[in-house]
């Protein structure tokens, strides 16, 4: 029995021992399986290069290129490929005073679309350096431009200077609006076109407006003050006219272009005497495009003068009274910062009308739509 029970205890030991070698042995990594897990080290990489952006060179024609407006990793499958554009320069050029000029857009058309924005212009002289330029960003959406800007220019010459109007045009827009321009001329007028060609550059900042350009012209109420035999005074009277909405009809409202000091202002600025004090108001012509008259008989109260404390007379408007539309005062705020001059309407208005040979002004609202003028806008 002694023995038998040696033997088994022999047995047991050696189980446990066979054991704890397998267990150790399972444990203990082997020399392939740690060099498996450890990380391999690699090598550190640049990153890729931006693409460069074809470029057309100024004295050259216009060329076209492609241009993608997401990155060149391709998209997935499941997603729909992005529009694409093509760019394009287009020159037009412009005398003013024997010195040329250049405008220089740059055009971006979504492939297969007629659909095109200027990206970039620039105003360039003889020697094709650059004078001015004008960058703007380009957004796609839904296959087509988000915004769109259309440039072009035109020279303007007067006797008393001359420059360039750069007009520009954005959809989507306010309603009523007409885009905006920008002068670029020589400073000093006509006296300074042949000593210095530094003295040309921009007269100030784009005008925006409620409303839109018309033309150039001049105004006849600035004429030269008296003064002594012998001295010549020059008055500078070139403007630029603007159609401008006040709500219920338009006023042409003249920009001065004071070539002298290289300049556009108001053309008027004038104070007035009222009931109620002292106004900044002056009056202008007044443009109206169709009225909307009415159709039984109704009554305006017909002021002496463009003040409510005037007693009015009262005259009665039938379908069929002859209505003329002689002139407006109103109030017009000039804002300008560097980036835009804006103009417009801003108080109380004043219209001065005939009806049936009887003349007055008006200003309240049932007034104006008793002679055809309802607000809108």
């Amino acid at each position: 029995m002694k023995g038998r029970g040696d033997i088994l205890r022999f047995a047991v030991t050696a189980s446990v021992l066979l054991s704890l070698a397998c267990n150790r042995a399972q444990n203990t990594p082997s020399p392939q399986s740690a060099s498996a897990t450890k990380p391999a080290p690699q090598a550190s990489q640049a990153p890729p290069a931006p693409s460069a952006r074809p470029t057309v060179p100024s004295n050259q024609s216009p060329v076209s290129v492609s241009v993608s407006t997401v990155p060149l990793a391709s998209a997935p499958a499941s997603e729909k490929p992005a529009s694409k554009m093509t760019a394009s320069d287009h020159s037009q050029t412009l005398v003013v005073a024997q010195h040329t000029f250049r405008l220089l857009t740059h055009v971006q058309t979504i492939d297969g679309t007629n659909d095109q924005t200027v990206e970039w212009w620039e105003l360039r002289d003889a020697s094709d350096h650059v004078l001015y330029r004008q960058t703007y960003g380009i957004a796609i959406e839904n296959d087509s431009f988000a915004e769109t800007t259309s440039i072009s220019a035109s020279a303007l010459n007067t006797s008393q200077g001359g420059g360039i109007l750069i007009h520009g045009y954005d959809l989507p827009s306010a309603p009523g609006s007409g885009g905006w321009v920008q002068l670029f001329g020589f400073r000093y007028g006509r006296d300074k076109y042949g000593v210095d060609s530094s003295l040309f550059g921009s007269f100030g900042p784009p005008i925006m407006v409620d409303g839109e350009f018309l033309d150039i012209g001049t105004d006849p109420a600035r004429t030269p003050p008296p003064v002594p035999s012998g001295v010549t005074v020059t008055v500078m009277h070139d403007v630029l006219k603007f159609r401008l909405w006040t709500g219920n009809f338009n006023i042409v409202y003249p920009v001065l272009i004071n070539w002298i000091t290289g300049r556009l202002e108001p053309a008027w600025r004038c104070l007035e005497s009222t009931s109620k004090g002292t106004v900044n108001r002056c009056s202008y012509a007044i443009s109206v495009d169709e009225a909307a008259r009415q159709d039984k008989p109704t009554f305006v109260r017909l002021f002496p003068e463009p003040d409510d404390g005037f007693k009015p007379n009262h005259v009665i408007v039938q379908p069929q009274s002859k209505i003329e539309y002689l002139e407006a005062r109103v109030p017009v705020g000039w804002n300008q910062n560097a980036g835009s001059i804006y103009f417009s309407f801003d108080g109380d208005k004043w219209l001065k009308v005939r009806i049936d040979g009887q003349e007055g002004w008006i200003h309240a609202q049932e007034d104006f739509d008793a002679v055809g003028l309802p607000e809108s806008g």
